[in-house]
């Protein structure tokens, strides 16, 4: 689930301050969107951006639900300046660095050390989750698994695996697909020759740490004429970095 963030001019958001802090804590997404049609801006954060963001923004107001898939914040004119000191902080510019795509974004446009706006963040609409679903292997550079293990746990404990995909798949190196055919095969073949494996995959999530013996483990069930495309991978892509691993079973995703 990703976020997006509106920017209104500071007049407007004054004006409609108190519906808008109404309808973040109680309001669906359509009605938002109608108190937000004045904005000057959008900007979209990825599904691992907005929760670094908020983590590090709780302080102002916020409604965020997993069980809904809410994700919502208010910054007021009052707030702009500390709230853009806050983004622009080194350590938290280095530390998201990573991810950071619509969150650069963001922080190269809001004005510094006025109150001209205020900014309104909303989750996403539901028609990601209506995108096809496909079993896949999802390989993440061990410095994005490191920043966003905890979300990734979190959507877990919460049972939201569509909501763990998206997030995987937004700030991902790289995903091996596979056909529900070449899925349970894969599976017979861990059954088979990798039965340490087993584990590994019904965790869900493996971290850098143990990517070495997960990535050999990998190759011995890789046929290249059953699974060309994890023989393919682990040959040209497997060493570039200590992988942290998604293993996405869509099957979670119906449950």
């Amino acid at each position: 689930m990703r976020c997006h963030a509106y920017q209104l001019p500071s007049e407007v958001y004054r004006e409609l301050e108190a519906q808008i802090l109404d309808g973040l804590a109680n309001a669906d997404r359509e009605q938002l969107m109608y108190l937000l049609e004045e904005h000057d801006l959008k900007i979209e954060l990825l599904s691992g951006e907005w929760r670094v963001l908020f983590e590090a923004a709780e302080e102002y107001f916020q409604v965020v639900d997993l069980q809904e898939r809410r994700a919502r914040m208010a910054i007021s004119p009052d707030e702009l300046a500390e709230f853009v000191e806050l983004v622009r902080n080194m350590d938290h510019q280095i530390e998201w660095t990573p991810i950071s795509f619509g969150l650069a974004e963001l922080v190269d446009a809001l004005p510094v050390g006025v109150d001209l706006v205020g900014v309104v963040f909303v989750e996403e609409a539901d028609d990601w989750l209506w995108s096809e679903h496909t079993h896949e292997i999802v390989a993440l550079r061990p410095e994005v698994y490191s920043l966003l293990e905890p979300h990734m746990r979190k959507l877990i404990a919460a049972s939201d695996h569509a909501a763990l995909a998206r997030l995987a798949s937004d700030h991902c190196e790289g995903a091996i697909e596979f056909s529900n055919e070449k899925w349970f095969a894969l599976g017979r073949a861990i059954q088979a020759k990798a039965p340490g494996l087993i584990k590994v995959v019904e965790a869900v999530l493996s971290p850098p740490a143990v990517y070495d013996s997960i990535r050999d483990s990998l190759s011995l069930v890789a046929d290249p004429r059953s699974q060309p495309s994890l023989d393919a991978w682990l040959r040209v892509h497997s060493v570039d970095h200590n992988y942290g691993l998604y293993f996405r079973d869509v099957r979670k995703e119906r449950e």
